[in-house]
């Protein structure tokens, strides 16, 4: 018959770092007939005293997200590991040397996490009872799909009894696993067009067309779009980055969910500059395309496309 397994003293809590929302009003409407029970309309509101327009929607207090939310490609997964001493001050079990490890399991392998300490603690320290420790992981979301943390807990466990000497310590530890899945935020899709169809021998003006679909649940702002092109080739920007006449910049493209936005790129070939590379079928290589873009919160994240070529002659 098997011996139950006996319960650690620990715990771990794994708690994901969101940036806060600006929280919401609800203002009741006027009764239509003054005569008839009523609300006032400010029972809905924040009752603390702030300043702004009691029929607006948002007010300035800040709201942490009720749930884990959606993780999207491009961004920076960033959560808190906190492991808790659940003993009491009258346990005769003491914990100490606590080593906690974490990985992150992707749809094309398995990453480990740099575990970097929320606060300054020495080393090896010792939890006393009702303690926790606080360490933060953070990893950069590159490909759709499962992903899966790993937090391994390992700790010494020593007994105290008054009855009996202290025994040795005895290494002891537990697995948890996380599990969420990552969406894309841009869907991008490239287009590459030689300006003429006429014959050369050179490479010719390439028109590199780029459309982006925002896929997430909230709008994000575009705040650079490059094509990094190769050596042998110079890019142009023909998009709201294009120099203007009047010295005025232009803002950055607001995207709301399912939004499109169409730009593009002028790729020439330098007439001094290195050779241009190419593939095994023969195509130009022209570069990638980097997209920077953060959220209405603060939010950041990138993406970079694979390497773009010409169309095979």
């Amino acid at each position: 018959m098997d011996t139950p397994r006996e319960p650690h003293p620990i715990s771990l809590k794994v708690l994901r770092l969101s940036k806060p929302t600006l929280s919401q009003n609800f203002p009741l409407s006027l009764p239509a007939d003054k005569s008839s029970l009523s609300i006032n309309p400010k029972a809905a509101l924040d009752l603390r005293e702030r300043e702004g327009d009691d029929q607006f929607l948002l007010n300035p207090t800040l709201s942490l997200p009720p749930a884990f939310g959606s993780a999207y490609v491009g961004e920076t997964f960033s959560c808190t590991l906190c492991v808790n001493n659940e003993l009491t001050t009258e346990a005769e079990r003491q914990v100490s040397s606590v080593k906690i490890e974490a990985e992150m399991q992707t749809p094309s392998g398995t990453t480990l996490l740099e575990v970097v300490s929320a606060v300054e603690e020495a080393p090896n320290e010792s939890t006393k009872p009702g303690d926790s420790i606080q360490r933060i992981v953070r990893f950069d979301l590159r490909e759709e799909g499962s992903h899966t943390l790993a937090v391994n807990i390992i700790y010494s466990e020593t007994t105290i009894a008054k009855s009996q000497p202290a025994s040795s310590g005895r290494v002891r530890s537990f697995r948890k696993l996380y599990q969420f899945v990552a969406r894309s935020c841009l869907n991008v899709r490239t287009k590459v067009t030689p300006l003429t169809n006429a014959e050369a021998t050179e490479i010719l003006p390439q028109v590199v067309e780029v459309q982006l679909d925002n896929m997430a649940d909230g709008t994000i702002i575009l705040q650079k779009v490059t094509f990094n092109s190769k050596p042998a080739f110079l890019s142009t920007s023909l998009n709201w980055d294009l120099a203007r006449s009047d010295d005025k910049q232009a803002d950055c493209p607001t995207m709301a969910p399912r939004d499109v936005l169409q730009i593009a790129f002028l790729l020439e070939q330098r007439a001094d500059g290195p050779s241009r590379e190419l593939t095994k079928d023969g195509r130009a290589i022209l570069g990638t395309l980097g997209i920077q873009w953060r959220t209405t919160m603060g939010g950041s994240g990138f993406l970079s496309t694979g390497w773009l070529t010409t169309k095979r002659r």
